[in-house]
């Protein structure tokens, strides 16, 4: 049943995307048409085409994203903004050390690292939870990222980043009504991630 209702939705979405690219369509014709020395830009008007078919070829043979798609789709780990990797510098800190190496996407080694840095090591401990639960979902550990992500969501500087990776986690695990709960949370804020926060709600109604 669920499946159900979100192929209606996904549907919904995708049938909203095509009726604003058959308006466009049209408009390029009805422009063309008013003067007879205008001409008709037909590689755009083609290009609009073949988008609006590709969307009736999606909901026509691509019943769903599951959720794993969905969150396989909207999940990037974050950035490292903390420890910028300076290339010609033989010799790290140990902040700079884990986040190099998150950066190479060794996330073991990563995880390893972090739990061994503390506040000494010029890090604060919200954003040492923060990396660590990203550190987290790279390694499946959806639980333990959760939990770190919960103790992050309160702090001011990873409030908003935590909630669009709890929705995200959320999805991960089937749980649709938390999700929505948390990106209704982060709309309301309205200065993270707008657009995807509005995709992920239509999309999961």
């Amino acid at each position: 049943m669920e499946d159900k209702e979100f192929d209606k939705h996904l549907k919904k979405a995708i049938t909203a995307e095509e009726r604003k690219l058959k308006k466009a369509y049209l408009k390029i014709l009805e422009t063309s048409l008013k003067g007879s020395k205008k001409k008709i830009n037909w590689r755009i008007a083609a290009s609009i085409l073949i988008l609006i078919g590709l969307g009736s070829y999606f909901i026509l043979f691509n019943k769903s994203l599951n959720n794993d798609e969905l969150y396989a789709n909207y999940f990037s780990p974050y950035e490292n903004v903390v420890a910028p990797i300076v290339r010609d510098k033989v010799t790290l800190t140990k902040k700079a050390e884990v986040f190099s190496l998150y950066e190479q996407a060794e996330y073991k080694k990563a995880l390893e690292k972090f739990n061994q840095l503390t506040p000494q090591d010029s890090i604060d401990v919200a954003t040492l939870n923060f990396y660590k639960a990203n550190t987290y979902l790279q390694l499946n550990a959806f639980e333990k990222a959760k939990n770190l992500f919960s103790k992050t969501q309160k702090n001011e500087e990873w409030s908003q980043e935590s909630l669009w990776y709890l929705a995200l986690i959320s999805i991960k695990l089937n749980d649709i009504d938390a999700a929505l709960n948390y990106l209704q949370e982060l709309k309301v804020k309205d200065t993270f991630k707008n657009e995807e926060v509005e995709e992920l709600i239509n999309l999961l109604k």
